[in-house]
């Protein structure tokens, strides 16, 4: 391969590169996701909601949008936690009585300051068949001890709502592996064409 060859190669892949970049800058629609983290608890009339997206290279969950959070401020593991069984088997979950459970949660709950009663949790489906990607999570019925059966189907359709929004994040954390890959590839390039010219 001549320098020239090398050298325009580089060139394609830095502009393959700028338009990952410009891709994972627009990653989903934050302000839609904390418009919903918003009502969700207004709609549902309890104390917190939280967004959460399936990371599919690590296979950890992380907060994209939270009641009181920033987003990747908490981060779960798929095997031993409440959003981690829903997405993994891809059916809704409501819990009470959390305070006296150990798990994950007791974790998150110490390290962001907050007491988890009771959860409903439902999962956020991806284009694809069978593919969950992500999870909306409520925190603390308010008034009550459990979440109903109506909070559920209400979350359900809000998740609906919010699916594209969610396997546009998803997608671009696999383009973030690609961007990633595409260094990786041009920083060679540069150390190739270096020792051609010094040759």
């Amino acid at each position: 391969m001549t320098t020239d060859s090398l050298i325009q190669r580089l060139e394609d892949l830095k502009a393959k590169q700028k338009k990952i970049d410009a891709a994972w800058r627009n990653t989903g629609d934050k302000p839609l996701l904390d418009f919903f983290v918003e009502i969700i608890p207004k709609t549902l009339n309890c104390e917190r909601c939280s967004i959460f997206v399936l990371d599919p290279q690590s296979d950890n969950i992380w907060v994209q949008s939270g009641t009181g959070l920033k987003e990747h401020q908490v981060a779960v593991p798929r095997d031993e936690s409440l959003v981690g069984q829903v997405i993994s088997s891809g059916e809704a979950q409501l819990e009470s009585d959390m305070e006296n459970r150990v798990g994950s949660h007791e974790w998150v709950d110490m390290q962001t300051g907050y007491m988890t009663q009771s959860a409903l949790c439902v999962p956020v489906r991806g284009a694809a068949a069978g593919q969950v990607n992500g999870a909306i999570q409520v925190l603390n019925k308010r008034g009550m001890k459990t979440f109903s059966d109506e909070d559920q189907k209400i979350l359900e359709r809000l998740a609906f709502h919010i699916q594209m929004n969610i396997e546009n994040i998803y997608l671009h954390q696999q383009l973030a592996k690609l961007l990633n890959d595409t260094r990786k590839t041009i920083s060679a390039l540069e150390k190739r064409i270096v020792q051609l010219e010094n040759s």
